[in-house]
């Protein structure tokens, strides 16, 4: 345990040990009977034109949300009126997705079904809609739509950013963690110098002693860590948003105006959305911005929001991933005062060490259990002392879903860019869009 690093051994425990013990690290595993589903990734209802063609793309996993190998078969329900699937079976990749291309057919419209089936899985499907291309110019874009995106930081986390979730993948290799890690605390908390020297002394052995001690008193203390690690990793890297986008006519062509209102974290395909207004955040406006509407394409001409990333981190830890291993927890503190029973810890630490009483040590365990907290939020909260920047730009598909030479929907949207925080950007990965027309033109 490298001595520089233990005062922010809880961090490790998070994204270090959630790195460190993916599934993915194996590759995905053969599917077993009760525990295959099948999700659709993306949108069960598409829209379609003559001619065009869409991937569509399934996830095939576990109930923990880890990928399973294998192969998943399509097939067509109903009348496609020549629309054709590229394959009628796809093996899963890495992350247990596998995907397909539906093709439209050259005319005529149309309204079909596309099925996935896979071992042990329940079926799934995606409702087809194909209409009609109109030759009638370009579709009138004005009015106001919500936007559902999705953001994935695929290379990596910009800066400080990336230092605050990445550095510590170490803090889990000593043997005898999180015992090794809750001794680093309690020793750092006890001011007596003769008492830390009784205990350093008695060390590593202690460590085996109270590790067995942690396990014994909470046998899922590992695995909760674990969770907390693999969820908190998460979020860092794929984060979501709701917005709205405003299209008004321009003195050339059109013009927009696109406010973000919402963030939303994604865990295990569960998915809690918060208003920036509730986590004490402005909405971010980027006004007048160049948008161009073609028979075929949307482009969204790029701009920018500064985001508080470190409080949208510190939310998606306290309110979505801590309740949701331990409901009666709400923070960091709470949730490990909970796992570790200190009383339990002080007694075994003064029976070994023969000196000292176990009230004293029980006092260290949770003095400890507080530093470390105190220090993991406080890393976070420093994030916002420099805006993260969210530079995006984006193109989408039009449909009119009713004839009425109106877009209805942004389909398959495409946000490319980067995120930056103090100058250190980061492209982004496939970030997607869709947007949904809530309000016409005045």
């Amino acid at each position: 345990m490298k001595t520089q690093l233990t005062t922010a051994l809880l961090l490790g425990l998070f994204v270090g040990a959630g790195a460190g013990c993916s599934s993915d690290d194996a590759g995905p595993r053969p599917p077993e009977e009760g525990d295959a589903f099948l999700t659709i990734v993306g949108e069960t209802n598409v829209f379609m034109e003559n001619g065009w063609q869409q991937a569509i793309i399934v996830r095939y996993h576990d109930g923990d949300n880890n990928p399973l190998a294998g192969e998943v078969d399509f097939a067509i329900g109903g009348s496609a009126a020549g629309g054709t699937l590229s394959a009628p079976s796809a093996i899963t990749d890495r992350d247990g997705e596998a995907t397909v291309t539906v093709n439209a057919g050259a005319n005529g419209d149309a309204a079909f079904t596309v099925s996935a089936v896979a071992e042990y899985a329940e079926p799934v499907s995606w409702r087809i809609a194909v209409r009609t291309e109109q030759p009638n110019g370009p579709l009138d874009p004005q009015g106001t739509y919500r936007v559902s995106s999705n953001f994935d930081l695929v290379s990596g986390l910009p800066g400080t950013i990336g230092q605050v979730t990445n550095t510590f993948i170490d803090m889990t290799d000593s043997p005898y963690d999180p015992a090794t890690f809750l001794l680093d605390q309690a020793v750092a908390s006890i001011s007596d110098s003769t008492t830390r020297a009784f205990i350093n002394g008695a060390r590593p052995a202690l460590d085996a002693i109270v590790n067995d001690a942690l396990l014994a008193a909470s046998p899922t203390i590992v695995t909760d860590i674990l969770e907390v690690g693999n969820d908190f990793g998460q979020v860092a890297r794929k984060f979501g948003t709701q917005s709205t986008l405003e299209v008004a006519a321009a003195s050339e062509g059109f013009a927009a105006k696109h406010t973000l209102t919402h963030v939303v974290f994604t865990v295990d395909g569960a998915s809690s959305q918060f208003l920036l207004s509730d986590l004490g955040m402005a909405n971010l406006e980027a006004p007048n911005l160049g948008y161009q509407q073609t028979d075929d394409r949307t482009d969204i001409a790029q701009h920018q929001f500064p985001l508080s990333y470190g409080t949208v981190l510190l939310v998606a830890l306290n309110e979505v991933i801590i309740p949701a291993i331990d409901p009666s927890a709400n923070n960091l503190q709470t949730f490990f005062t909970n796992l570790v029973d200190c009383d339990y810890i002080g007694a075994e630490i003064s029976d070994y060490i023969g000196f000292g009483s176990p009230s004293l040590y029980a006092g260290a365990c949770r003095l400890g259990i507080g530093y470390a907290s105190n220090y993991v939020e406080g890393r976070i909260r420093s994030l916002d002392s420099s805006a993260l920047l969210l530079n995006i730009s984006g193109n989408a598909r039009p449909m009119d879903t009713n004839t009425d030479r109106k877009i209805d929907i942004l389909q398959n949207g495409t946000w490319t860019g980067s995120m930056s925080y103090a100058n250190q950007p980061v492209t982004l990965g496939t970030s997607t869009f869709r947007g949904d027309r809530v309000v016409g033109p005045n």
